[in-house]
C-alpha cells in the first residue's frame, strides 16, 4: 500500500487553533474585546484548513479487497478545535452577526462527519462522510446565495431612491431655470427714461472709440455689398466712431435684448425705398447679434417681391422692409427695375400697399422725397457728409470698377450710407422712442 500523501498545510490546524486560543487568552486577560474582523478572518482560514485536512485525510486512504488501513484523525485535536469553533461562533452571536454563524457552521459539521468517520473504518461510512461533508458544502452556498438574495431589493432600492433625488434634482434646476428666465424676462420690462424736456434731436456729433460703433461690419451676415464700405475697398473707418451726443440729455445706449423683448410677438416695418432699406438693414443687424445661430432668419422677395422678412424666432418677432418708393402705387413699384425716366405717380391709390402692413405693430415710413424738406433727421445727418457710401458701392448690381471710383463726380453715391454707420443712430432714435413709452399692462394701470 501506498503511504497516504502529507498536505502542505499538515501543521496548520494545530498552529492556527494556538494562535486562535493566545488571542482570546490575550483577549480576556487585557479585558479588550475581541476585533470582530480579526476573530472571523481567523475562524474561517482555520476552518477552512481543517475542513480541508480532515477531508484529505478521509479521500486519500487507499481501499483492497482485505482490510482498509488508514490514519485516525486525532480525537483530542478535534475536540478541542470544536470547542474553540463554538466559543466563537457564541461570541459573534451575542453580538448578532447571524449570517457568519451560519456560514461558519457548515465546516464545523463537516469536522464532526470527518470524526464520524474516522471511528468508522470501513469504506462505506467513510464515503457517506464525504457524500455529507459535500452536501454541507453545498448547504453554505444555498444560504450565502438566499442571503444576497435578500440583499437584492435592497440594491434596487436604492436605485430607486437615486432616480427619485434624481428626477427632484432635475426639477428643482427647471424651476430654478424658469426663475432666472422670468426675473431676466422681468428686469427687461423696463421703461427707458427720456426727459420730457429733453430735445434729442438737438446736439452734435461726439468723436467715441470706445462707444462706437455698436457692431461691427463683419459682424453681421445680412448687410449687403452695397453698404459695407469697408470690405468695398474704403481703407478708412474714422466715420464709423461718431457718435450723436443731445445738448440737454443723452441718447439712450441701444439695448438689443429691450427692444426684442418689445417687440415679443409684434411686427417692425419699415417701408419706402432703398433709403429706407437702409435704416432696415441696420436695424437687423443692431438687434440680430444678440440672437443664437440657427434661431433667426432672412427670408428675401416674399409679397411678390416687395418684402424682405428678418425672423426672431424665440420673441416671435420680426423686422421688415416693404418696397413702397413714393408709397402709394407708382410706375417705381417694381423693387428690382424701377429707374425710368418718367415717374407717374397714382397719389389717391394706396390700398395696394397699404394691405401689406395692416396688424403691423410699428410702421417706419421713409423716402428720397422726404429728404428735400427740413424732416430733424435730416438736419444732423447733413453734418455728416463722410458717412456716405461714396464710390464704396454697387452700380447697376456690381461693384465700382477702379476707373468708375476714380471719378467720383459722376459715380459717388451721396444718398446711401455705410454700415455700420449714420443709419444706426436713426434707429437709436426710434429705440428711444418704443423703449420710453408704457408697457401695455403698465398704460392700463394709469387709465
Amino acid at each position: 500500500m501506498q503511504q497516504r500523501r502529507k498536505s502542505v498545510f499538515a501543521s496548520a490546524p494545530f498552529a492556527m487553533k494556538q494562535a486562535a486560543l493566545g488571542a482570546g487568552v490575550a483577549a480576556r486577560k487585557n479585558g479588550a474585546p475581541l476585533s470582530l474582523a480579526a476573530a472571523v478572518f481567523a475562524l474561517f482560514v482555520f476552518a477552512t484548513f481543517l475542513y480541508n485536512e480532515d477531508i484529505k485525510s478521509i479521500t486519500d486512504f487507499q481501499f483492497t479487497t482485505g482490510a482498509i488501513r488508514a490514519k485516525a484523525p486525532d480525537l483530542h485535536l478535534l475536540q478541542e478545535a470544536e470547542a474553540a469553533a463554538h466559543a466563537a461562533v457564541n461570541t459573534l452571536a451575542k453580538r448578532g452577526e447571524e449570517v457568519i454563524v451560519r456560514v461558519l457552521e457548515a465546516p464545523a459539521a463537516a469536522g464532526a462527519l470527518a470524526r464520524q468517520g474516522a471511528a468508522n473504518t470501513t469504506a462505506g461510512a467513510m464515503a457517506n462522510a464525504a457524500n455529507a461533508a459535500k452536501a454541507n458544502a453545498n448547504a453554505v452556498d444555498v444560504v450565502q446565495e438566499k442571503e444576497r438574495d435578500v440583499t437584492l431589493p435592497t440594491v434596487t432600492g436604492g436605485g430607486g431612491a437615486d432616480e427619485a433625488r434624481r428626477r427632484a434634482d432635475e426639477e428643482a434646476a427647471e424651476k430654478a431655470s424658469s426663475a432666472k428666465a422670468a426675473a431676466a424676462t422681468a428686469a427687461l420690462r423696463t421703461v427707458v427714461s427720456v426727459p420730457e424736456t429733453c430735445d434729442l434731436y438737438r446736439g452734435s456729433w461726439v468723436y467715441d472709440e470706445m462707444n462706437a460703433p455698436v457692431y461691427k461690419e463683419g459682424g453681421c451676415e445680412f448687410l449687403t455689398e452695397q453698404v459695407t464700405c469697408m470690405r468695398n475697398g474704403r481703407r478708412d473707418d474714422s466715420y464709423q466712431k461718431w457718435r450723436w451726443q443731445p445738448t440737454d440729455c443723452d441718447l439712450p445706449r441701444f439695448d438689443a435684448r429691450l427692444l426684442l423683448e418689445r417687440l415679443r410677438n409684434k411686427r417692425l416695418m419699415f417701408v419706402g425705398d432703398s433709403l429706407n432699406r437702409n435704416q432696415w438693414e441696420s436695424m437687423v443687424c443692431l438687434v440680430q447679434s444678440v440672437i443664437p445661430a440657427g434661431k433667426k432668419t432672412l427670408t428675401k422677395f416674399v409679397n411678390g417681391g416687395s418684402s424682405n422678412v428678418f425672423r426672431a424666432h424665440e420673441y416671435n418677432a420680426t423686422v421688415e422692409f416693404y418696397w413702397a418708393p413714393f408709397l402709394v402705387e407708382s410706375n417705381s413699384d417694381n423693387p428690382k427695375v424701377h429707374s425710368v425716366p418718367d415717374r407717374v405717380i397714382q397719389w389717391h391709390a394706396i390700398a395696394k400697399h397699404a394691405r401689406n402692413w395692416l396688424g403691423v405693430d410699428y410702421l417706419v415710413f421713409n423716402t428720397y422725397i422726404w429728404w428735400l424738406n427740413t424732416l430733424d433727421i435730416t438736419a444732423l445727418s447733413e453734418l455728416r457728409k463722410d458717412a456716405h457710401t461714396s464710390v464704396h458701392t454697387l452700380r447697376q448690381g456690381k461693384l465700382l470698377t477702379p476707373e468708375q471710383q476714380a471719378d467720383p463726380k459722376t459715380y459717388a453715391d451721396c444718398i446711401h450710407w455705410c454700415l455700420p454707420g449714420l443709419p444706426d443712430t436713426w434707429n437709436q432714435f426710434l429705440y428711444a422712442r418704443i423703449a420710453s413709452s408704457p408697457w401695455p399692462a403698465d398704460a392700463q394701470a394709469q387709465q
